[in-house]
């Protein structure tokens, strides 16, 4: 059977399972769960390895890593049967990145389109407030001020800037601006290694 499958949770237990399945921690984010599949999948394709018990641990792993990205609430596109060329998505090597305006969107495209899609969403023609996520990182359009920390959300007269995010030692959330220069770097340097 051949086609789009949404596969819905049916309680915690499954899912936990199917985090175990795929070999990562329960709060892995999406880009931690996509790797770990796509790693799995690679080393279970039945096109690929032919002992047996292959092909049944290969339709496990897709079943779970559906099962995960459906409790994100997103459709999943997977060919459930036949995979014979390998019709999945995730063998087309799609990447995710998300932009967060009023409401946390993720859009999962080609590694070969994957900056132009980002500049189609998230570049400095936008207003402060807006984020973009690639990878494990965040970035945000802020505000430039004097003070400790950037204003979000409102220009008050102020040049706008861009913001990353990350933890530092202690866990905590810090931020630094950066350059759109830099920021298109490190979209490109993430794409050609998904490419690799």
């Amino acid at each position: 059977m051949q086609g789009s499958a949404c596969i819905r949770v049916t309680g915690p237990l499954e899912l936990d399972r199917c985090y175990r399945i795929l070999g990562v921690r329960s709060d892995a984010d999406l880009p931690e769960i996509k790797a770990a599949f796509r790693r799995l999948a690679r080393e279970f394709h039945p096109d690929r390895n032919k002992s047996p018990g292959a092909e049944e641990k290969f339709n496990e792993l897709t079943e779970a890593y559906s099962t995960i990205v459906s409790s994100y609430g997103l459709p999943i596109t997977a060919d459930t049967g036949a995979h014979r060329g390998s019709n999945s998505e995730e063998f087309k090597g799609k990447l995710d990145f998300t932009i967060f305006t009023d409401k946390e969107v993720v859009h999962s495209v080609s590694p070969k389109l994957f900056e132009e899609e980002i500049r189609k969403r998230f570049n400095p023609s936008l207003d402060p407030g807006i984020s973009c996520k690639v990878d494990k990182t965040w970035f945000e359009i802020g505000v430039e001020t004097s003070g400790k920390m950037p204003i979000f959300g409102s220009r008050m007269g102020k040049r706008k800037s861009l913001i990353e995010w990350y933890k530092g030692p202690d866990g905590t959330d810090r931020w630094k601006s950066t350059t759109w220069d830099a920021f298109w770097e490190y979209v490109r340097t993430y794409a050609a290694q998904a490419i690799l």
